[in-house]
């Protein structure tokens, strides 16, 4: 038994415990487990914090979000994530682009110099050569072909040239581009109207919607507002866009397209007359492959669909089933698989192509 404090047996006082002495064991215990996880959640927590600061996160631009409503979302200033991704024009963001959101605990003096990681390419850049091609610079340097195209403004993966300076990332300062030519007197202007689309006002004008977006430098083809001028200016005729000169006159007509490099390729004999890229299917409808023929020719055809309605469809070439090569003006994505099976051409040269190409020319689609 206890007695004021001593632990009393039979033969008289054992030795001296203080009364409630289990408590206080466990109680002290309690502690000293306490104290070690705090330590540990401690040092665990400077951790975090030091690997989240390091840390960028990625936002994909959804529709209707603007940039000062990205930046209160991750609690940033504006102009420090426009600083952060090189934009120089925060109302110049589209759907789909990629945004690198700085490190919390980044100032927006540190946040542009924080990425330390290597820069792609030579110092961020890359300077075109021979035989190169967006399709395959996207794929070398990691990138998705439509951020290499907002990256450097372009309006399609055609628009490329030796000696042309690409941007391979944000991080750096966006190339400087060459002087556009003043409208000349056989550019027309239009303005803008209510619930007009860059793809209704390129088939009033007889126009394309890529052409629209290049010589009014049009960061996209959703870019248009009521009151707006845009320069019209009439795409290259038709007989210009075939490289005929030295293609024997009665050599055999075909028609290679290749999926994997989204390119077009017209032959007479041994000769490319023609060589562009073009717009076959995305991944839940792709171009069917194989050999085929030319099969049903229409200069112009009403197509719709489950989710599509477009009227005026110009130089229709059936080649498999459903499957046709045809203009597209509803937009400027050449190069990069948009459709839902057809291959979408620039309308001067899907009309050249229908000239040249007569019913029964073979038509061969690989992967």
């Amino acid at each position: 038994m206890i007695q004021g404090g001593w632990v009393r047996g039979r033969r008289g006082p054992l030795y001296a415990r203080p009364a409630g002495w289990r408590q206080i064991v466990r109680r002290t215990m309690a502690g000293l487990l306490g104290t070690a996880l705090a330590l540990s959640s401690a040092v665990w927590g400077v951790g975090g914090a030091l690997s989240m600061a390091h840390a960028e996160t990625i936002h994909v631009i959804g529709a209707g979000e603007s940039l000062a409503g990205i930046a209160q979302q991750y609690d940033i200033a504006p102009a420090a994530l426009a600083a952060y991704n090189q934009i120089a024009d925060p109302n110049l963001i589209v759907i789909g682009q990629q945004l690198t959101i700085p490190p919390q605990s980044a100032s927006p003096a540190s946040a542009v110099s924080a990425a330390g990681r290597p820069l792609p390419g030579d110092s961020g850049y890359h300077t075109v050569v021979a035989g190169d091609s967006l399709t395959r610079l996207a794929a070398a340097y990691d990138i998705a072909l439509g951020d290499l195209l907002r990256l450097n403004g372009l309006p399609d993966a055609n628009t490329l040239w030796i000696g042309q300076r690409l941007r391979l990332t944000a991080r750096v300062a966006p190339v400087t581009a060459p002087q556009r030519a003043e409208p000349g007197l056989a550019d027309a202007i239009y303005v803008v109207q209510p619930g007009d689309t860059l793809a209704l006002i390129a088939k009033e004008q007889k126009t394309t919607v890529e052409q629209l977006m290049r010589i009014n430098g049009l960061p996209n083809s959703g870019f248009v507002y009521a009151g707006q001028r845009l320069r019209v200016q009439t795409p290259p005729a038709p007989d210009n866009v075939f490289g005929v000169a030295g293609a024997p006159a009665d050599g055999r007509r075909w028609i290679e397209i290749d999926l994997s490099d989204q390119t077009l390729t017209a032959w007479q004999g041994d000769v490319a007359v023609l060589r562009t890229t073009v717009s076959t299917g995305k991944a839940s409808t792709p171009t069917v492959t194989g050999d085929f023929r030319i099969n049903l020719k229409y200069k112009s055809q009403h197509m719709t669909g489950d989710d599509y309605d477009l009227p005026g469809v110009p130089w229709v070439m059936y080649f498999f089933e459903d499957y046709a090569i045809h203009g597209a003006y509803w937009h400027a994505n050449f190069g990069i698989p948009t459709s839902h099976g057809c291959v979408n051409m620039r309308i001067p040269e899907a009309e050249a192509l229908y000239q040249w190409a007569a019913e029964g020319t073979e038509v061969v689609v690989k992967d």
